[in-house]
């Protein structure tokens, strides 16, 4: 087959591969009406040496697809689709300006909300009326720290308001009145009304020694009273209505070493928090400390918080440099139940989550180029099930940080730094994968009732620009189990369901 024979009978079809729409004349870029068919002419430019071919399609009345390799996501995604005889790379398309194609457009993307630095720690919190709430911000080493800008979005996805408040910005969680509780870098506990007003701010920490602050969660726990829970050198109880500190449960050994995680609430009230990073505390919501769970291994931590199960068991994975990755299970009295060695040494930074059956799912790190990073499902009893094995498109492996969301269908939902928002069915098939972003860091997934999901990313800008998305999925809501996603329920309280 001669290859103008086959350029004439592509198919593009929407699924996968992150194309651009963008304006070709001063009017603004029509969207594609979903299940509608277009002519594209092709206009084409030279390969770079190493990289396909990049052009546009030109489709009426006033728009192009910009497609080349690691082409530029908007509206809708476009797959090539060849006959056997020629399979292009990702990204690049085997045609010339003589053809027409036709394609059919079937929408995923809901809205993008762009943001001047990057959404790379932040998960959203949605309030009862519908507002989400994120931050922005991360540390790049030729400009340092950007500031943080704590978003408030209606559910159509325009800003309600902004707040620009210190450095880069962790993710929120919504107390019981509204009001929103967010921590920057500088471990500065921020609390704001739903209508944008700044309540009050706490610092009154200490830090003796080096504070590694350019990594990891650092979300408020909401109690059931509305008492606000913080790590930073020990735990922190601050009453919600004014900021004042309640108590504090200090490390009892070695205080230069800093949370890095964030505090959970069990059923009874008990706050569980990785505090030095190498020992999870029980603490009692009076501040007395029930017992501490210490690492197996030397220079052992742990960035991810607290899982908490419906039979009170308590999931936390943890890293070595001389020992291996771990997932720990602990029980209510401190006791360790199990221990799983992850493969490879694979590294897992996001938090575990609970399928309705109780299977739990985690990301991992890459092991480097040629150790792809993972999902992983592990029994209740801690035998792995299935693994995943996911895209890498840099030439470094990207990592996965981000905390998986399991669906009311089961469908489980997480973002990777491919720029990848992944869906894999129960058995740890891919259902799909979508780009969302440049990159996905440590923003986690937010499901919605009406079928939304709603993550952070980075953006496709100059200077670490970022964006948050609203993507169209088939779950409505979560999985009945009793941690469904990270912080365990969309206003991030991080206290377990039903408590």
């Amino acid at each position: 087959m001669c290859r103008e024979e086959v350029v004439s009978r592509l198919m593009l079809i929407l699924v996968g591969v992150g194309l651009l729409v963008s304006g070709c004349s001063n009017k603004k870029p029509v969207e594609p009406e979903p299940d509608t068919e277009y002519t594209l002419t092709v206009f084409m430019e030279e390969a770079v040496e190493g990289f396909p071919p990049s052009g546009s399609y030109q489709y009426a009345p006033d728009c192009s697809v910009n497609y080349g390799y690691r082409a530029l996501p908007d509206f809708f995604d476009l797959t090539v689709t060849l006959d056997e005889q020629a399979i292009p790379a990702e990204g690049s398309v085997v045609m010339d300006s003589d053809h027409e194609l036709q394609a059919t457009a079937d929408r995923r993307i809901l809205w993008r909300f762009s943001t001047p630095h990057s959404v790379y720690y932040s998960s959203a919190a949605v309030g009862d009326d519908g507002a989400i709430y994120f931050g922005s911000g991360l540390y790049t080493l030729d400009q340092g720290w950007s500031p943080g800008i704590l978003y408030a979005l209606n559910p159509d996805g325009t800003l309600k308001w902004s707040r620009s408040i210190g450095e880069a910005l962790f993710s929120p969680a919504i107390g019981l009145n509204g009001n929103i509780f967010i921590m920057d870098r500088t471990y500065t506990v921020y609390a704001f009304s739903p209508d944008g007003a700044l309540l009050w701010t706490f610092h009154d920490f200490s830090f003796p020694g080096f504070v590694k602050r350019d990594m990891g969660q650092r979300t408020p726990a909401i109690g059931t009273d509305g008492t606000v829970y913080v790590g930073a050198d020990g735990l922190y109880a601050l009453d919600a209505a004014n900021g004042n500190r309640l108590w504090h449960v200090p490390r009892r050994s070695n205080p230069t070493k800093e949370c890095i995680a964030s505090p959970v609430i069990g059923r009874d009230g008990v706050i569980y928090v990785v505090i030095g990073q190498d020992s999870l505390y029980a603490i009692r919501a009076d501040g007395s400390v029930k017992w501490t769970f210490g690492f197996a291994h030397d220079h052992e931590l742990s960035f991810a918080d607290p899982t908490l199960a419906a039979d009170g068991m308590i999931y936390i994975p943890s890293e070595s440099y001389s020992a291996g990755a771990y997932v720990y299970a602990i029980n209510e009295d401190g006791a360790l139940e199990w221990k799983y060695r992850i493969e490879d040494d694979r590294y897992v930074r996001a938090s575990i989550t609970i399928g309705q059956d109780g299977t739990l799912y985690m990301t991992t790190k890459a092991g480097g180029a040629d150790r792809n990073a993972r999902l992983i499902a592990l029994s209740p009893s801690g035998h792995k099930q299935w693994h995943y094995v996911l895209e890498g498109v840099h030439i470094t492996g990207d990592d996965s940080y981000s905390t998986p969301s399991i669906g009311d269908d089961g469908m489980i939902y997480f973002g990777a730094e491919s720029g990848y928002l992944y869906a894999l069915q129960p058995d740890g098939t891919l259902a799909w994968k979508h780009e969302v972003a440049n990159g996905v860091n440590w923003s986690s997934p937010a499901i919605l009732t009406d079928g939304t999901l709603l993550i952070g990313g980075m953006g496709y800008g100059e200077n670490y620009s970022g964006q948050f998305t609203a993507v169209l999925i088939g779950s409505h809501g979560y999985a009945s189990s009793p941690w469904p996603r990270f912080r365990c329920d969309d206003k991030n309280s991080g206290r377990f369901r039903g408590s």
